[in-house]
């Protein structure tokens, strides 16, 4: 935002304070510094002002249906599910200044002013990192919901670099139109009031693929994976269908692992093989 006239190119130019940079070359030097990256963290933007084609000063950007606007945007695959798959349940976040990577606090970033998160639970329904830019238009940031690839907690440069490149190009997508139908049903999703009911049923059965498998072991465990005493291999698929998966110490000796049935059901097993326990 600017709160100045804008002049033409040349006018500026030939003034006496000025100076010409060639970007190709600022580029090309910079690009690989890490400084660069720390100090355009540290700029803080003001509100944008309106655009001439469209007025956003009566904008309600803190209300269940402008999220619900965002979790559409973001997440197409809801706007044509139905009412029977969008079982999930929706939760709102402020998170500028936190942690991009929580588990590897000393290489990574923080996000910047107004970005904000939705998060679905289970984690399986997915989640939304977004910033309003007041323009009628978001920006997604594709951060990971798991971060189960082990290099974001022992590769310093991996974390550091994935870390920066996630925040520095985010994707700039307007606003999904909704109809007042997709708004009343997606909000519905923040207080649960569109959850199956019907446990006992065979049908709530949520079927488990990569995406949740890892929900299936929170659940069974009842809280989240504990990433600083263990590392978690990823999730494979072994021949009868079922996913399982390992996780070792941080000297690499094996402490445990996991099988999940079709239905959800996990058996844990520790480092010989005998099984600990089961359940969902």
């Amino acid at each position: 935002m600017t709160q100045s006239t804008i002049f033409d190119f040349n006018e500026v130019k030939n003034s006496e304070t000025s100076k010409t940079l060639n970007i190709s070359d600022l580029y090309s030097k910079y690009k690989d510094n890490r400084k660069v990256a720390n100090i355009a963290n540290k700029i803080e933007y003001g509100d944008p002002m309106p655009s001439n084609n469209e007025d956003t000063s009566n904008v309600d950007t803190i209300s269940n249906e402008y999220y619900a606007k965002v979790w559409l945007t973001a997440l197409p695959s809801y706007r044509d599910s139905g009412d029977s798959e969008m079982d999930a349940e929706l939760e709102h976040q402020n998170i500028e200044g936190d942690l991009l990577n929580p588990y590897n606090e000393e290489n990574t970033v923080k996000y910047p002013k107004g970005v904000q998160r939705l998060a679905g639970t289970p984690t399986a329904a997915g989640q939304v990192v977004y910033k309003n830019n007041g323009d009628g238009t978001i920006s997604i940031y594709d951060v990971p919901s798991h971060f189960h690839d082990e290099r974001w907690l022992e590769d310093d440069d991996y974390s550091q670099r994935k870390s920066e490149d996630i925040i520095n190009s985010p994707k700039v997508v307007k606003l999904y139109n909704a109809s007042n139908d997709e708004i009343e049903q997606t909000v519905e999703m923040f207080d649960g009031s569109n959850s199956n009911d019907d446990s006992d049923s065979e049908d709530s059965f949520e079927k488990v693929t990569r995406e949740n498998v890892i929900d299936k072991v929170e659940s069974y465990e009842g809280s989240t994976l504990d990433t600083d005493t263990y590392t978690y291999k990823e999730p494979e698929k072994t021949d009868d269908g079922k996913w399982g998966f390992s996780f070792e110490d941080k000297e690499g000796n094996l402490a445990g692992s996991y099988i999940i049935d079709d239905d959800g059901e996990v058996t844990e097993y520790d480092e010989d093989g005998d099984k600990v326990g089961s359940g969902y």
